[in-house]
Formats: structure tokens, sequence, C-alpha cells
């Protein structure tokens, strides 16, 4: 099967930016968009080119999914993982395709990180004559972490790491001048578009009444919650029952990915389910290679109706067939968070929406928002710049009580109003005004003053303020520069009013939910985002570009 149109689309804007001279570029796209089988794609083209190619994985579930994907292609393949792991593989591919694909002198060779690290001087020769890397689930490429460590082997070859959120709770920058090694960033579609477009699945979020979060101690600046945190409010919370309830009543039958934090947890989980007669399973990092491969075998066949796992299955494995997503391990991690939701948006026949139930709060989490939310990535540090709301507001009503976008005021599910009290009238007009986390309509008189103050300084006039205080070359040089921000002020406007019309024109948004998406999203209003500086309205337009 050939790529998809969008997939095509973004493997001819990644070979652009290599022939425009940027050497390891990062690509974006959501979970269930396609991503293994895009670099799978890619690698084979490098290695027809005569460039011997290195795929590196951090986990063996994904070592084993990305040989799958190649065997499908009828792609040779090398390994470099433990003799376990490539044993288990050969049998993978015997049992599918009636022979196996290993092959030690392929041009491909599919890498564990840690493997590679613990074995290099086995292996220096062969890194040598790499000139193609590939890293899956780059976020995690640091320059001075094993990610790092392991391409720095790689010193004849360009790069492409893949991940569907380049954000890390860190916040440290993917970016060559920050904290990683990419130079440039290639972004794909939206979860959004891929929702609209079919391939992704609707969704339908639920978030039961939970006691959890009440004994959950906070997390750490930069940190996500500990697991001694996470298991002291699993025992004394009701998290256990409140799972199994709430899955057979609003999920029962449908094949169900559990995201558990501790394995008690999970065991608890899984022997309640079995004792309401719902076969389950729990895996972990801990169980065999066998009973893990078995227990997926089962779930994809429908001989388990629910998978536990413990941080196992919320990153780049592909578990097809997920109906229901229960979220019972909480994170600070946008990345996480995303990746546990998108286990369940992969579309199947006879799928309506996946269900995502929330027992631990992860929705309303400050800045995760809703799974189709739009997001601004980078390739900085992520610094934390003005206050921001809440993306999400939560129904009143108790039968319906489920989570809808801020921008609305009437919950899409019921039809339930849910206007924020107090009244902004006779109270001044202040744009960044609040109530009930609501940010209040720009009135008209507001909106014509902040335009004013829009208006940038003459560049003529700064060359000669500039001019008296530094001299006739610095007075030119902030003349050009001037000239410059203008230009940019004038793109940025003009970016605002294309993407407003498609707001309101395919989306049915009104100017006052313009606004606020734009001030939600981004920490500031309209008018203040054209008066920021050159390099800050640039960030700004990249990010609205994304969203068109």
């Amino acid at each position: 099967m050939g790529l998809r149109p969008y997939q095509l689309k973004l493997k001819a804007d990644i070979y652009k930016a290599w022939s425009d001279g940027y050497k390891n570029i990062l690509t974006v796209m959501p979970t269930g968009g396609g991503k293994t089988r895009l670099f799978c794609d890619i690698a084979v083209e490098q290695s027809q080119l005569g460039l011997p190619t290195a795929i590196e994985v951090h986990r063996k579930e994904l070592v084993q999914q990305i040989c799958l994907t190649l065997a499908e292609l009828n792609i040779p393949h090398n390994i470099i993982a433990p003799r376990k792991t490539i044993l288990g593989i050969v049998s993978a591919e015997r049992k599918v395709h009636g022979r196996q694909f290993y092959d030690y002198k392929a041009s491909i060779t599919v890498v564990s990180v840690d493997t590679l690290n613990a074995r290099i001087t086995k292996h220096m020769a062969w890194a040598k004559s790499i000139k193609f890397w590939i890293v899956d689930e780059a976020a995690h490429l640091l320059k001075v972490n094993k990610w790092g460590k392991s391409i720095d082997y790689f010193p004849n070859a360009k790069g492409l790491g893949v991940t569907a959120t380049p954000q890390r709770l860190d916040k440290r920058g993917l970016g060559s001048h920050a904290d990683g090694v990419f130079d440039k960033m290639v972004i794909g579609p939206s979860t959004k578009w891929l929702i609209e477009e079919g391939f992704l699945s609707n969704y339908k979020v639920a978030i039961p009444e939970s006691d959890y979060r009440d004994h959950l101690k906070g997390a750490s600046e930069g940190h996500d919650f500990t697991r001694k945190a996470m298991a002291e409010a699993s025992s004394k919370s009701q998290i256990v029952g409140d799972v199994v309830e709430n899955y057979i009543k609003s999920a029962l039958r449908k094949q169900t990915i559990v995201f558990a934090d501790s394995i008690i947890a999970g065991e608890k989980m899984e022997a309640e389910f079995l004792k309401n007669g719902i076969a389950a399973k729990l895996l972990t990092g801990t169980t065999n290679d066998n009973e893990r491969l078995t227990g997926l075998i089962d779930f994809k066949e429908l001989r388990t109706q629910v998978l536990i796992n413990i941080d196992l299955f919320d990153e780049g494995l592909d578990v097809p067939g997920i109906e229901c997503v229960i979220m019972a391990r909480p994170t600070m991690s946008l990345s996480k968070f995303l990746q546990m939701i998108g286990r369940g948006l992969r579309p199947a026949k006879g799928k309506p929406f996946a269900l995502i139930i929330d027992h631990v709060g992860n929705i309303m989490v400050q800045q995760h928002g809703l799974p189709d939310s739009p997001r601004k990535w980078t390739l900085d540090r992520i610094m934390k710049r003005r206050d921001t709301v809440n993306l999400i507001r939560v129904c009143k009503n108790p039968i319906c009580n489920a989570p809808y976008d801020r921008l609305l005021h009437i919950c899409p599910y019921c039809g339930l109003e849910d206007t924020p009290p107090g009244n902004s009238e006779g109270s001044g007009r202040d744009p960044l005004k609040q109530v009930d986390g609501d940010l209040v309509l720009l009135d008209p008189d507001t909106l014509r003053e902040l335009l004013e103050n829009t208006q940038l300084e003459d560049p003529a006039s700064v060359g000669q303020r500039v001019s008296i205080a530094a001299g006739g070359a610095a007075g030119l040089s902030a003349m050009k520069k001037q000239r410059e921000r203008i230009e940019v002020q004038k793109q940025l406007s003009e970016i605002v009013a294309k993407l407003a019309g498609v707001q309101k024109h395919r989306h049915g948004m009104t100017d006052r939910m313009i606004h606020k998406h734009f001030y939600m999203h981004r920490g500031m209003t309209i008018t203040q985002a054209l008066s920021e500086t050159k390099a800050e309205m640039l960030k700004t337009i990249e990010g609205l570009e994304n969203e068109i």
C-alpha cells in the first residue's frame, strides 16, 4: 500500500528541507497518522540510493514493530538488539510472512539504542559507514543523553527524527541551537484535520467523579508525578472500583486499553475485571516476552477485552482495534497525555468514535486541552511568558458531565448553556478581564484603542533618533530593522485575517470566539501579538500557518 496524500506531502517537505541545506530534520505528525510507514518508506529510498541507514528506537516492542513494517514492504533488514529480541522477530516474520527478512548484511539496520551504546566497540566500523539515521519517538533526543550519544557514532550521516509530540516536560528545546540536534522542524497535518478527513477516529470524553486527585500530591516544576505519589493516591482512592464500574456502565464489550499508575493497582484492576466476568490482561515492563506477545495477540483477536498496562503502550506501539482508552494514570506531560489518548484514535470498521474515560483529571490539566486542540510546536526551549487560561470547561449537567472547548458556552452533547457569572457592562474596558476563567469579549472601542497601539514607529524617525545617539551607521541599521519589523507585522496581520476567515467560514466561529481562541492558545491578544518584536512575530506566524 502506498503513502497517503498527506504523507507524500510531508515526505516532500522533508526532502526539501534537506535540499535547503538542513542536516537533521524533526518531523511532527499526530499519533495514528502513519509515522512508522512514512519513515520506513524514506529509509528504503535512502538505502536504494546507496546510503546505509540506521533506524533507532528504545523499546524492543518498537524494534519488532518496525521490522514487521519493513517485512510488509518485502525489505530485508539487519537488527542490533538483544539476541532474544532478534529471535522473537524472526519467529514473528516467519509466522506472518512465511519467511524471515532478517539479514545481517542488509543496508537498513533497526537498532536498539541501549544495545548499540553497550556494544559500540563491536559495531564501530558499521556505525561509521552509516549515511542516514532515523530516530523514532525523537522527543527523547538531546545532545547529552543516551540518544545523543548514540547518534554521535554516525559522524558521516544526516538525520531524521520522528515524533507526535515534540514538547518535553522539562521544557528543553529539541533544536540544535538549544538542547537537541535538529536544525529544522517539518510539521504534518493536525489531529483535528486527520479526524475531519476520516484518517483518525472521532472521540467522546467522559470524566466520572473520582477522589483520586484528592489524594495526589502535586508534581514539581518540570517533572511528572512520582511513582510513590501515584501509588499512594491509588491505595487511598477508589480508583480500582471506579475503573471497572465505569467500564461496565459505559464501555462494556468495547476493546479497551487501561493506563494504570502502578503494578499493584494494575493487578487489582485485572482481578476486579476477571471477578466481573470480563476478560482482562495486565502487561508491564517486567512481563516476559512470550507472555507479552501472547497478550497482544489475544487482544487483537478479541479473546481479551481489556488490556491493562503500566507505561508500556503510551509510546509508539501500534495496538489496533482499541475502542476505549481509560486513563487511570495521571500525568503533567502533554506528550504522554496525547500519546495515551492517541492509542484509541485509529479508525476501524464499525467504530463510530473512540471513548476516552479520564478518572484522574488529565484532560483538565492546564494546557492539555482536548485531543484535537491546536498545538504550537517549537524547537526552542519553552519559556513561560504569560499566564494562560484553562482551555476546557466541563458540562454542569450531572448526567452529561462532558468536557468541551471553553470557546463554547453551550454543551455540544446535551445543550446546557454555561454562561459565566458576572457582567462586564459598566466595569470598564479591560481586554484581558476574566470571569470564571472566561475571556470577556473585546468591545469595538477597546479594539480601536488597542489597534492604535500596534502602529509601529516610522523607520525614518527611528533612524534619525538612533543616529543622534549612536552615529549614522547605527541609524541606518536601525531604520532597516524597523522596515523589516513593519513588513513582518503586515505578514502577521494578513495571516491572522486568513485564519479568522477559515475559522469563521469552515468552523462557524464568531468574532468573539476567534479572539478568545487566539488569546487562550497564545496568552496574548491579537493586538499584543502585532506589537511584539520581529522575532516573536515570526514565531507567531509559524504557529498560525500550522493551523490553516
